[in-house]
């Protein structure tokens, strides 16, 4: 059941580091880049977090 929720977790924050690197090359605001950036490297550590759980 953990390893389910794991990999559930894993593959959503494996989406929203995608969607952030993303919205970040397209991105033409400094600031609003920093903050998506900023996001992007908090789901690209949790996304290793969940699969080092599995």
């Amino acid at each position: 059941m953990k390893k389910a929720f794991y990999k559930e977790k894993y593959y959503w924050h494996s989406f929203q580091f995608s969607k952030s690197r993303a919205l970040s090359e397209d991105c033409l605001s400094e600031k609003l880049k920093s903050d998506i950036e900023s996001k992007m490297k908090y789901h690209e550590r949790a996304a290793i977090n969940y699969i080092a759980k599995l």
